[in-house]
């Protein structure tokens, strides 16, 4: 898969790939480069110095070398193309290069200040660190507020906000959904001691956290959703299938999606929820 929005606050590039090391990928030591990972390695090495063959034919020209995320040591591998005429490459991955990641793990290749990057790691800590990247810490804050009453909380919330979200906004969106859950107005939900209506939750579809990465405005009432306490935190920390199915439901309902060019597997994305290959 190529590097999303995440990728490139991690890694600070969008010139990247990543995939699933493979059970047969790991047994034969060795990963198959295709469409574009093997446009990233060519554009970096050059086609015309990348051996064709097996690398016995010509270990010299076999030998490239990467730097390993995160230190930066150079590791050399072997990279070449098995088939004249082919575009697939084979790059060969050993413990002795040191290069050698587990089946089942991440395994990701970008170009950055003119060097080729290559690292791994597992896939539980891959979505973990990308998706802490679009955490907001005053979420809990701003949750509190759009549910205190009118008089409460507001001065508070625009000065410790880093994200200078409206809550006028979020209130306004609260009462278009007749305080009900996006997903399904039959969740249950119970009375706000504060507001004295139904506590419901307000959810930016994309991060708010992210709006540096974003020309337009995120806090807009096309970009809030209302969910109940169970589905808001489904969002952010259910299993993969269970969090796409929520983000697939609410970009159904709205254009916002559209409004920030981007596509429903963009934003599985954001949330680190993606099917990696």
């Amino acid at each position: 898969m190529n590097f999303g929005r995440m990728q490139k606050i991690k890694f600070g590039t969008l010139k990247g790939t990543y995939s699933t090391v493979t059970n047969r990928e790991y047994v034969d030591s060795q990963l198959t480069l295709t469409d574009y990972e093997s446009e990233l390695a060519v554009s970096y090495f050059g086609k015309e110095n990348i051996n064709i063959g097996n690398v016995k034919s010509d270990r010299i020209g076999s030998a490239k070398g990467f730097r390993l995320f995160p230190d930066g040591e150079t590791v050399t591998l072997n990279l070449v193309f098995p088939k004249h005429g082919k575009n697939e490459l084979r790059l060969y991955i050993s413990k002795s290069a040191g290069f050698m990641p587990d089946a089942g793990s991440i395994w990701f290749m970008f170009l950055k200040h003119d060097e080729i990057w290559i690292g791994s790691m597992d896939e539980s800590s891959w979505r973990s660190e990308s998706s802490n990247l679009k955490l907001d810490e005053s979420d809990e804050f701003y949750q509190e507020a759009v549910n205190d009453s009118d008089s409460i909380r507001i001065t508070q919330l625009k000065a410790r906000d880093i994200y200078r979200r409206d809550r006028s906004i979020a209130v306004e969106r609260m009462a278009l959904s007749g305080f009900m859950c996006d997903i399904d107005n039959e969740h249950q939900l119970f009375t706000s001691r504060f507001s004295k209506k139904p506590y419901i939750e307000v959810h930016h579809l994309v991060p708010l956290s992210l709006q540096r990465d974003f020309i337009r405005p995120l806090d807009t009432i096309h970009n809030l959703f209302c969910l109940c306490p169970y589905c808001h935190r489904a969002v952010h920390n259910a299993d993969e299938p269970v969090a796409r199915k929520i983000l697939e439901h609410l970009a159904s309902k709205s254009s916002v999606l559209n409004d920030f060019s981007l596509t429903v597997p963009d934003l599985f994305g954001l949330y680190a929820v993606e099917e990696i290959d």
